[in-house]
């Protein structure tokens, strides 16, 4: 194939969208993307030659796209490749990373795990460790981190922790001069001041601090108490009680949050009414709860007032 053949864009469509491609070597190498599938796999083989590259911007500002899987065949992805894809929440890169580019995940805001291959992709799930990638490069800012081969292991997990106290430890207006210096918004969908920003940040902090404390997968026990402490000093009855809010506003009916809270210390007698109140529209399974965690943890009350509580 000569040079003209090789620069030449060819187009592939399929039920999902429109892949635009180049040739070059007997190589295919994904140029765009045209389309508003949802959930998208990259073919592997294209015009009998294999797909081997995934070209700077080629899924630029995809709304639509929420999962994408690349082929075992793809060796290079280039810079932005999915950069803006707003609603994107996972995609399934080849198990070898290939060579990479510059911010693939830039503004991907949804991003919720990153797989390298489909081998123990539950397992994987389970332990939190897909979840554990997405956030090394989209809240952590850490593409050290994007290494299947390091995955898991003792340093790569005690890096990543590092990097969430490191975060955790960050003063909470961080960021926030370079924001309004810009002119720009780092939090999708609302106007931040700097009475409203520092909120923000330690409710995305306080996010990923239940997500470990959650999937505690080769956590340290110092880390541990370091992130429980970090809880404690946001509950209920503090001047900033984000812990507690983060829990009623976004996970009120899940029972695990409220357990992570106890366990973390976060429930004592000045608050516990206080508590109880706030979960007026929760369901019975985590009032429950709270009350047997009264009754065999906190100074004896009558339980049964509590239920006089206007729920």
């Amino acid at each position: 194939m000569n040079k003209e053949q090789n620069n030449t864009e060819h187009t592939l469509a399929t039920e999902q969208g429109t892949f635009v491609y180049t040739v070059n070597h007997n190589k295919i190498s994904i140029k765009r993307y045209r389309g508003m599938a949802e959930n998208i796999t990259v073919p592997d083989i294209i015009d009998a030659m294999p797909v081997t590259g995934i070209e700077r911007k080629a899924f630029l500002s995809c709304k639509t796209l929420k999962e994408i899987q690349l082929p075992e065949s793809v060796e290079e992805i280039g810079d932005w490749a999915f950069a803006h894809a707003e609603s994107l929440r996972t995609i399934i890169l080849p198990a070898v990373v290939p060579v990479r580019g510059k911010e693939l995940f830039l503004g991907c805001k949804r991003l919720k795990e990153i797989f390298f291959g489909k081998d123990n992709l539950e397992e994987n799930r389970k332990l939190g460790l897909g979840r554990m990638m997405a956030m090394a490069v989209t809240v952590l800012h850490d593409y050290f981190l994007f290494d299947p081969q390091e995955i898991g292991s003792d340093a790569w997990v005690k890096r990543w922790d590092e990097k969430l106290l490191g975060l955790v430890r960050l003063d909470d207006l961080d960021g926030f001069e370079e924001l309004w210096t810009c002119g720009e918004e780092d939090y999708e969908g609302k106007d931040y001041d700097i009475k409203s920003y520092p909120v923000e940040k330690r409710k995305m902090k306080l996010r990923i601090v239940y997500f470990r404390l959650l999937h505690p997968y080769k956590l340290s026990q110092m880390a541990q108490e370091e992130l429980k402490q970090y809880l404690r000093s946001h509950t209920k009855g503090t001047a900033e009680p984000e812990a507690w809010d983060i829990i009623i506003e976004e996970h009120s009916e899940a029972l695990a949050y409220y357990k992570i809270f106890a366990e973390a210390g976060c429930i004592n007698n000045e608050n516990f009414d206080a508590l109880l109140a706030d979960m007026a529209k929760v369901g019975a399974e985590a009032k429950a709860y709270l009350l047997r965690y009264q009754e065999e943890h906190l100074e004896k009350k009558d339980a049964f007032a509590a239920f006089a509580l206007d729920w």
